[in-house]
């Protein structure tokens, strides 16, 4: 019944394409996706069946999948319990296509993004040479979104090398919820001025 279902859609996303007279090249890019969606056993629409499911089931299951995964960013080991499983709730799946751009320097940070499942790249201002390679549980972008000395532009740029699977956690979910924890808000934000002084963005003064 799955397969059927899933066939049904990438049969109804053919026909859209051929009615638009979408290029071979796009074409085969979609179908593609679809193949790996289904090969990986990702849902189209993860949070569309989760929201089917009661509150307090959508939040236990959401918990026990990804928890771990949120528990690998610097910045929230440590954190109160809590605080995390608020946030594990505020996660995002993303899916990219090899050669997609997850962020480019100089971009408004307006999420941070963890790796789930794929390889991307950090590449200089050519976009050719590689600066360093991301994979399963790699995490970047979480600075920009806990508003430090102004510093909310992306420092480098990211791009999927294969399909990638990531969980994102936008800025202004964090700060809703970190209003219900101000002494963790305040750990936060020293963890990362640190980073930041570290990194040479800010100075000790300005810290």
């Amino acid at each position: 019944a799955a397969r059927n279902e899933f066939q049904d859609r990438m049969d109804g996303i053919k026909q859209y394409m051929h009615q638009r007279n979408v290029s071979k090249d796009m074409e085969t890019r979609v179908i593609q996706w679809f193949d790996y969606l289904w090969t990986c056993n990702h849902s189209l629409d993860e949070q569309q069946i989760l929201d089917t499911l009661p509150d307090k089931l959508k939040a236990d299951i959401a918990i026990y999948a990804h928890l771990a995964t949120l528990r690998k960013v610097d910045i929230f080991k440590d954190c109160e319990a809590g605080l995390l499983q608020d946030l594990v709730l505020k996660l995002r799946p993303q899916l990219f296509s090899p050669g997609d751009y997850v962020c480019r320097k100089g971009d408004v940070g307006k999420e941070m993004y963890i790796v789930k499942h794929g390889r991307l790249h950090v590449v200089g201002d050519d976009e050719t040479s590689v600066l360093a390679t991301l994979g399963d549980g790699s995490f970047f972008g979480e600075i920009s979104i806990l508003n430090l000395g102004g510093v909310n532009r992306r420092t480098a740029t990211v791009r999927s090398v294969g399909y990638s699977y990531l969980f994102s956690l936008a800025k202004r979910d964090l700060l809703e919820v970190l209003t219900e924890y101000p002494d963790a808000k305040q750990k936060l934000e020293e963890r990362g001025r640190n980073i930041l002084v570290k990194d040479g963005l800010l100075t000790r003064e300005e810290a």
